[in-house]
Formats: structure tokens, C-alpha cells, sequence
């Protein structure tokens, strides 16, 4: 199997999704601004949307993502693995320095114009191939300019699987400005700021597009230390808001490219990624792998071991 073969929007390999409930063990505050909401009795509100004839507190799908691409790429950085920041100016289809050749002549282009010249020639193959081969791990599964994310994580909602609202509860606590020159109370400084209760949760999903083993088990590996409370959700997380826990996890896979009977979810990158077997995890059903609860955590721990490994062979490659 081509090891490119993944990263295209053109071929449908595999469908992933992680299912369940984030639940904050402790304060949890995903603000709206520094401007409070018109009625608003604080001065730092939590984030609500309407929701039937309540305003709820939710988690949007883009904090979620910016929260698992930053930490993917701290963690792929401890394995001595190149990424970039996926900010403007900042990626690797802007700043990356390609040498291509073609015809016996050799040239030098930025990432990003050496693919669009590509796709002006009719070529997507070959830009799909020069994108692989340069990009890092975090363009590959998140995106980058020109380039879809493989995953999508949509708002985290406290609602059951029935669309019944769960019970959350909103605090408030004043707070105080420091001057970070003097250390000293600035004063008139107190301000209210607003958080949701312990206890409340979110309901969330994650999907993913044909990524590879070891791709997922980097993402697993998040939402492992999410729930190990190593990673911490929203502001405030240096007074201690932020931990939550995974609960009901679920993991459901759609594989086209299945070996042995849906028990075994093969590689799909050449000489960095391997088949995982899940005979006595799985539970297949209309087409679908199931992993529900403890066979979910294990299935995790299976491909992390995966990503373990492949994040060794990446970093040779790179080098």
C-alpha cells in the first residue's frame, strides 16, 4: 500500500470515532472575552449556547481541537520529531524549503508553491506525494493551508444520547490583578469571574478520516492524559481549574481495507505503521468495529504502543 495513500481526500480507507462524556472534576471555565455579555453579572462569563429554551455551557469543538494539536505536537517533540506551530506564516507549506528536480533540473521552492505549481500542471499525485514527504506529522492529521484536517471534534454538549439536558450548575469566585512587575495587588482591581460546577458532562465526538495506527494512538494517548488529568481543559489551569475525566468511552471503526474477519486493523503506511489485532476486543456490527468502555482503554493502549514505535522510524526518516 502506498504510504501516501492515506493523506488523500480522494481515497476512502477508514472512518474512526471516539465517543463519549468529558467530566470536570474540578472548576471548568471556557470564557467569552474579556467583554461580559449584555445582563451578564460577572466580569468574565462562561461560554453558553441556546439550546431549546435554555442557555447551556459547552465546550467548542474548536478549543478541543487546538488543545489536542498542541499537545500532539509536545508530544511528538519528546520523540525528537520536527513539527510546526500550524499557525499563519508559521506552517510548513510556508516556511518549509523544498529542492525539487524534474527533467535533470534542480530547483528550490517554498512547500506551498512548489504544490500549487503541481496542481496547475494537473498533477495532484505528485503534489500529494511532495506534501507527505515534507509536512509534519500535525499538517498530516490536522491540516494545513490547502490541506483538510483528517479530524473533526464537534462541540461538547452536557446532553444525553437522548438530547435531554444533564445537570451543571454555574459558581463564581472574585479574583484579584497581580502587577507582574511589582508582585503587588493592582488596585481596584477585584473582578468576578464565572465557571462551571464540578460534576457536569459534556457530551463529545471526535472523527477522523483515514488515519493510520499510530495516528490514532497519538490521539489516544491525549485523550489518556486527559483523563489522568496531565492535560487540563479551558482557562484558569494554573489555579486549578480544568481536570476532568473521560467517562463511557466509545470507539467505533469503519475499515475498508479489513484483515481476518474485522479482527485485525491493518497498517496503512509502509514501514511506520502496523496491523493491530482486536479479535478479543471487538465487536462488530452493520460494518462497524465496537469498542465500548474497558475494551476502548485497551484498544488505546494498543495503539499507543503503535505510535510508540512508528515515532522512532519517523524521526530516522527525518533525519
Amino acid at each position: 500500500m502506498r504510504s501516501t495513500l492515506w493523506t488523500s481526500s480522494s481515497t476512502f480507507l477508514r472512518e474512526a470515532m471516539f465517543k463519549g462524556y468529558i467530566e470536570n472534576v474540578s472548576p471548568l471555565r471556557i470564557g467569552v472575552g474579556r467583554e461580559p455579555p449584555l445582563g451578564s453579572r460577572v466580569d468574565l462569563a462562561v461560554v453558553r449556547v441556546r439550546y431549546g429554551e435554555s442557555d447551556i455551557p459547552y465546550i467548542p469543538g474548536s478549543s478541543l481541537k487546538g488543545l489536542f494539536r498542541s499537545y500532539a505536537g509536545k508530544i511528538a517533540s519528546s520523540y525528537g520529531i520536527g513539527v510546526c506551530s500550524g499557525l499563519s506564516r508559521e506552517s510548513c507549506v510556508e516556511i518549509k524549503r523544498v529542492i525539487y528536480e524534474e527533467e535533470g533540473f534542480k530547483e528550490e521552492y517554498i512547500l506551498r508553491n512548489l504544490i500549487e505549481r503541481l496542481l496547475r500542471n494537473r498533477e495532484p499525485l505528485k503534489a500529494m506525494e511532495v506534501f507527505f514527504k515534507n509536512a509534519c506529522i500535525l499538517c498530516k492529521m490536522f491540516g494545513s493551508m490547502g490541506y483538510r484536517s483528517k479530524i473533526s471534534f464537534s462541540d461538547a454538549y452536557p446532553i444525553d444520547d437522548e438530547g435531554r439536558i444533564l445537570p451543571f450548575k454555574f459558581g463564581s469566585r472574585t479574583g484579584i490583578a497581580i502587577d507582574r512587575r511589582t508582585g503587588a495587588v493592582v488596585g481596584g482591581a477585584l473582578y468576578e469571574v464565572e465557571y462551571v460546577e464540578p460534576g457536569c458532562k459534556f457530551k463529545f465526538e471526535i472523527r477522523c478520516s483515514n488515519l493510520p495506527n499510530y495516528a490514532l494512538g497519538l490521539l489516544g494517548s491525549i485523550i489518556h492524559m486527559i483523563d489522568n488529568g496531565e492535560i487540563r481543559i479551558g482557562g484558569f489551569t494554573s489555579r486549578g481549574y480544568g481536570l476532568a475525566r473521560i467517562r463511557d468511552l466509545n470507539i467505533s471503526i469503519r475499515d475498508f481495507a479489513l484483515k481476518g474477519e474485522g479482527k485485525i486493523l491493518p497498517s496503512l503506511e509502509v514501514d511506520v505503521d502496523e496491523d493491530v489485532d482486536v479479535s478479543d476486543l471487538v465487536e462488530v456490527r452493520d460494518g462497524w468495529l465496537h469498542f465500548h468502555y474497558d475494551k476502548a482503554w485497551t484498544l488505546i493502549g494498543r495503539l499507543e504502543g503503535v505510535w510508540r514505535n512508528a515515532a522512532s522510524k519517523i524521526k530516522r526518516v527525518e533525519k
